[in-house]
């Protein structure tokens, strides 16, 4: 039974577990697709027969943004992206999905868009005016916390590019069949830290139609999610978070605690002095902290505006911090480039100060603060909730796709992860266990070489979904370098040049081209399985 607390029509909450009508759209228009697709792989089957297949994409910074790239294009350069119906990200997997489908028939783009990341992810740019502009902005807001500079310069700066667009602008590009349907993690912070990741209750997802709490059945439509809600009555309409914030919402955790806190206080405190520490501009990779991969830039002014275009400098460049055109910039200086006031940059400091003493993060109103409907959860009391990466708790999200509502059969779980390639693996069972959800059972035997795996796993379980789980980097891909790359890859560097992206792709495919046949080989198992089930 579904429950409906209406507002104006589109605004209403929605209690009910039931998949949104958006999904069951882009779900059934996908079918078609992927039966399509099965024909031409020889795997003829009724429309009723098509397998439920989801793809999930590990946490794991830019490197899981490349290799999901990488991963994707593979697949679909053998003709299996059709059979996809799901694609879930966690972190820095979300980073390749939402840019991805910002274009409607991206599918049969990749090669194009590769191309396109590869040369804005090796060519820095980053505006220090259009930072500040945005960061001025979001201190407006009385939820602003430590996720919005996270986003505006951290995630900025690896990705090179601010989106302005929404979440609920991918609405045409899920629905229309052409693509998977995405799924983006996240988890609540304070039932994480309450009941563990081993709780459907620490779980939230966002598609292009909802915002959702996995654990309560509870949803809000897309376009609304942040907006003030009271007994399920919207009262105070917001303007939609931005991508460029749910970028940095996703992905709030590609370092530990402390590597994330000495980058925020380096870039902090280096903003408002107007410099930064000198920092080689060879050094991308930075365990330390995330400031040290920033390249000395060089600041180009555009014709007409105040706007700079900040560069990397050549090679051979002196080590700086923003460029000695920028570095001893005043405050008040800084303020004009971002179209702020003094009053402006004042608010901005004392928040984001306060936001470093409290460690608050993802702090967005609570769309069920104080609703009848679920009235026994300790949740309707707080009228904001803390959203936060999904890698701190499972960094895969196997949660979200093994919903019985979404009915997946087959499961390929890519892992980017900077863990031991089995530790989500382990940490599913365990929720799968104590939530009495269908898994297969994991074989730790198979599992004795976590430095240096083999590149597929498979496991089978009656009444359980087959998952298909593979490590970036194996002994297949990558023989005798495993150990090398995961430190050369890691999730905490954030400037990679055209070599390393080549060999991160190239890894990626790899492990989908030497195991294209088992993927190929499952899928018909289980057409078959099917088959067999429907006539018994």
């Amino acid at each position: 039974m579904e429950i409906f607390h209406k507002h104006k029509g589109e605004s209403k909450i929605r209690i009910s577990r039931e998949l949104s009508e958006g999904e069951k759209l882009g779900t059934s228009n996908r079918k078609v697709r992927v039966k399509k697709c099965l024909d031409s792989l020889g795997i003829p089957c009724n429309l009723d027969d098509v397998p439920n297949i989801a793809i999930l994409g590990a946490g794991g910074g830019l490197r899981a943004m490349i290799a999901l790239h990488g991963t994707l294009q593979e697949l679909q350069k053998h003709g299996l992206l059709d059979t996809i119906m799901y694609l879930c990200g966690v972190s820095g997997s979300t980073w390749c999905m939402s840019s991805l489908y910002k274009n409607g028939d991206w599918t049969e783009k990749l090669q194009a868009l590769e191309e396109s990341m590869c040369a804005r992810l090796s060519k820095y740019t980053w505006s220090v005016p259009k930072a500040t502009k945005m960061l001025l902005e979001a201190a407006k807001d009385e939820n602003y916390s430590l996720t919005e500079f996270w986003a505006y310069t951290v995630v900025y700066g690896m990705l090179h590019e601010l989106d302005k667009g929404h979440l609920s602008e991918q609405q045409s590009a899920s629905e229309n069949g052409n693509n998977p349907y995405p799924i983006y993690a996240a988890v609540d912070e304070r039932s994480f830290s309450k009941v563990t990741e081993y709780s459907p209750a620490t779980w939230f997802e966002f598609t292009p139609h909802e915002a959702s709490f996995l654990g309560y059945g509870a949803s809000v439509p897309m376009e609304y999610f942040g907006s003030e809600y009271k007994n399920g009555e919207l009262k105070k309409q917001k303007e939609e978070k931005s991508m460029s914030y749910l970028q940095g919402l996703w992905g709030s955790a590609i370092g530990s605690k402390t590597e994330n806190e000495k980058v925020l206080k380096d870039i902090f405190f280096g903003f408002f002095k107007g410099e930064k520490e000198s920092h080689s501009p060879s050094k991308e990779s930075c365990p330390e902290g995330i400031v040290k991969g920033f390249p000395a830039p060089t600041i180009e002014p555009e014709a007409g505006d105040m706007e700079g275009s900040l560069q990397s400098e050549p090679a051979g460049a002196s080590p700086g911090g923003f460029s000695p055109d920028t570095k001893n910039k005043s405050i008040t200086e800084n303020i004009k480039g971002g179209g702020g006031s003094v009053v402006d940059f004042a608010r901005m400091w004392q928040k984001t100060t306060h936001g470093l003493l409290t460690w608050k993060w993802g702090t967005n109103n609570n769309f069920l603060y104080k609703c009848s409907a679920l009235d026994s959860t300790e949740l309707v009391k707080d009228k904001v909730i803390s959203l936060v990466d999904a890698g701190i708790a499972i960094n895969c999200a196997f949660p979200l796709v093994l919903r019985p509502e979404r009915k997946v059969k087959l499961i390929l779980s890519f892992d980017y992860g900077p863990f031991e390639p089995f530790k989500a693996l382990k940490q599913t069972a365990k929720y799968c266990k104590e939530n009495c959800i269908p898994f297969p059972e994991i074989d730790e035997k198979l599992l004795q070489e976590p430095d240096n795996p083999s590149d597929c796993y498979i496991f089978r379980g009656e009444g359980a979904p087959t998952v298909m789980h593979l490590p970036l980097f194996n002994r297949v891909n990558c023989p005798a370098y495993v150990t090398e790359w995961r430190i050369r890859f890691t999730p905490v560097r954030c400037l990679y040049h055209v070599g390393d992206i080549t060999k991160l792709l190239q890894s990626a495919r790899l492990n989908v081209l030497n195991n294209k046949d088992k993927i190929l080989q499952e899928i018909k198992y289980i057409v078959a399985h099917s088959r067999k089930e429907a006539s018994s």
